[in-house]
């Protein structure tokens, strides 16, 4: 008895795999070398028992041995002066964990931890409703401040909700491959900041496979995936996270051009907050420090692409957007022109206990209030007393900031002339 029968009702093949006598068509027909069609010795049925046992023992999750957790899930702090009072609004919060944060980029607008974004106009804060595409992702459309042919306008632009919780709540420890993002549970509408992960494809791929076959996609399985070595892309290596810089900063990728000048603002950047010998020349950046993503280079180099202007001479400044800020982030720094910088320097070790801007002049035994700009010193003339003198250094400099900002209008993003604007001296800076 071969395989293959010709019976009345038809033709039938033995299965080599079940051994069953079933129909032809039960088996699946293909081309072999020579184009010639033949039946698969096996019914499509054990073709597919076989295929699905295949894969799943392919994408079985088998984490390396000695498995070390070095990558945690982290949040952000934010600065209190971004978090929105809604408690004047008519806003209702999800949860009484949400709070809504300003964009800084962004005209009048904030986004909450559940991903809903109020917009200010027309006097008022409305809450937006926001659309869908294709792919069923949540996104807004709002007015971005972007550097366009020569100066700063607003452009439209669509912000997607998940992509911008996770810049704005979650830390990202890898932002150059971290590009895809997990929902719990695959619920795409769901934009809570908790149940979103940023993952590198490896890493997306076997979360997706092991929750298909499980359910499963817990943040302590999810942590072990990002910690796992099989699952990094193929530009990492752990030499690249070897604290090489200040025993705190690491370059996060392979071939980094350390001649670039985004690492040699990065690596000054770490220097004046870490560096010990740095800080007996300038100690007003003993208490200063960097935040966890921009420790990595290759993250801190994705936010300077994106903000730096070609062509434009422009310090890293941490002071203006935030007055008494002290952590260098893509929150709070912003690229501006030398002469704006070296207006909020803080020369508070070389005036003692006088007010800003105030010294005391010996031979004339009264107080002098005095700007510097540039390098050059600017009086503003001689007083009785040092309220007086700072009185006057007070108006004169919140005038000079506001005449600058107005001269470079168009060289700076709004929420830098805005800092400038409402700028106030305080006599204890």
């Amino acid at each position: 008895m071969t395989s293959t029968n010709i019976l009345e009702n038809g033709t039938t093949k033995i299965c080599n795999k079940c051994g069953r006598i079933l129909p032809i068509e039960k088996f699946r027909l293909v081309r072999g070398q020579f184009h010639n069609p033949y039946y698969l010795g096996q019914c499509k049925e054990c073709e597919y028992k076989y295929q699905r046992a295949y894969l799943e023992e392919k994408n079985k999750i088998k984490f390396s041995d000695n498995l070390e957790i070095l990558i945690e899930r982290q949040y952000k702090d934010f600065r209190h002066e971004r978090i929105l009072d809604i408690s004047n609004t008519n806003i209702i919060p999800l949860g009484t964990d949400e709070i809504f944060v300003r964009l800084m980029d962004y005209k009048n607008a904030w986004l909450s931890n559940y991903g809903r974004v109020v917009r200010y106009s027309d006097g008022k804060y409305n809450l937006l409703q926001g659309s869908y595409d294709n792919y069923g992702a949540l996104f807004y459309c709002l007015r971005k401040n972007v550097f366009f042919d020569g100066k700063w306008i607003y452009k439209k632009d669509y912000l997607y909700a998940a992509k911008a919780v996770i810049e704005e709540f979650i830390v990202n420890p890898d932002k150059v491959n971290n590009v895809y993002i997990w929902h719990s549970g695959f619920d795409k509408q769901d934009c809570y900041y908790r149940n979103l992960y940023p993952l590198n494809q490896k890493q997306y791929m076997a979360v997706r496979n092991y929750f298909n076959e499980t359910g499963d996609d817990s943040e302590k399985f999810i942590v072990k995936v990002m910690n796992d070595i099989k699952y990094k892309p193929d530009n990492w290596s752990r030499k690249a996270m070897e604290p090489v810089m200040c025993g705190i900063g690491y370059r996060g990728l392979e071939g980094v051009d350390c001649k670039a000048e985004s690492y040699i603002k990065w690596h000054d950047m770490i220097h004046r907050c870490y560096n010990a010998k740095f800080h007996e020349r300038q100690p007003q950046y003993k208490d200063c420090m960097v935040c966890v993503e921009w420790l990595n280079y290759s993250n801190f180099k994705i936010w300077y692409d994106q903000h730096k202007i070609p062509g434009m001479s422009l310090d890293l400044d941490k002071d203006i957007l935030f007055k008494g800020n002290k952590v260098y982030s893509p929150e709070t720094c912003c690229f501006v022109p030398h002469a704006i910088n070296t207006l909020f320097l803080n020369c508070k070790k070389n005036r003692g206990d006088l007010p800003v801007g105030v010294h005391f002049d010996k031979s004339k035994g009264k107080y002098r209030a005095e700007m510097s700009f540039m390098g050059e010193q600017i009086k503003l003339g001689t007083f009785d007393t040092a309220e007086s003198a700072f009185a006057r250094y007070k108006e004169y400099k919140e005038d000079f900031i506001k005449d600058l900002a107005g001269q470079y209008r168009e060289q700076i993003p709004d929420k830098v002339y805005e800092a400038m604007m409402g700028w106030k001296i305080e006599i204890d800076d």
